[in-house]
């Protein structure tokens, strides 16, 4: 397997070179490297958008569970007891969810070095490492429309629509796959665009093949 790039396997950490001997299992006979991507972990300016709600949601939710917790403990020893806690207590999970939006935005720092995308002649692939190993795979056949988003220093990200369907109300729906924020996004388009055609090609030939001969 040949996989070109700017990270070296001298330069990996433990997690990117677990990744890389994954997707050598994951490999198939005869499929190739044609494009290979590590996740950047770069802060998206739009994302800290959330804020708008996560920073009042978050100060809220504290601020109700101290003043419930406060009220309780002032209450004195004929207060409502062990039970009365349960009140306070039941602001924690949205204390919870407040933090959670407000790391939202800085998710790509841990993703860097722990995400690794991959175009091959066949299909595209994300391997993500988390707990537990990750994998996500389209078929070069299932691959429409692509969007680009390309920054002036060349990376990116990319938006593939891979299955055009309808919902259960009938409306119109798009699956996407995403190549996210990578440093060569052009390089991952091309790669995409050349095993489209080749696949399209290998399709054309087959349904030739199988058609009947005219007399």
């Amino acid at each position: 397997m040949a996989m070109s790039g700017k990270t070296s396997p001298r330069q990996d950490n433990l997690i990117m070179s677990r990744l890389r001997l994954a997707l050598e299992r994951e490999l198939r006979a005869r499929e190739t490297v044609v494009w290979h991507g590590w996740q950047l972990g770069r802060l998206e300016p739009l994302s800290f958008g959330i804020y708008i709600f996560a920073v009042p949601w978050t100060a809220f939710s504290v601020m109700w569970t101290v003043l419930a917790s406060g009220a309780i403990a002032m209450s004195g020893d004929d207060g409502p007891g062990w039970i009365g806690w349960a009140f306070p207590l039941f602001g924690l999970p949205f204390i919870a969810i407040g933090l959670a939006m407000l790391a939202r935005p800085f998710v790509p720092l841990f993703q860097k070095g722990r995400v690794l995308y991959v175009v091959t002649n066949e299909r595209a692939l994300k391997l993500s490492m988390g707990r537990e190993l990750a994998v996500e795979t389209v078929p070069a056949d299932r691959i429409g429309l692509i969007q680009r988003f390309e920054r002036r220093d060349g990376s990116g990200k990319l938006q593939l629509a891979v299955k055009i369907g309808k919902d259960s109300d009938g409306d119109r729906q798009t699956d996407y796959f995403e190549i996210g924020n990578v440093a060569d996004v052009m390089g991952a388009q091309e790669a995409l665009d050349r095993i489209s055609v080749s696949t399209t090609t290998a399709s054309a030939l087959a349904k030739g093949q199988t058609s009947p001969l005219s007399s």
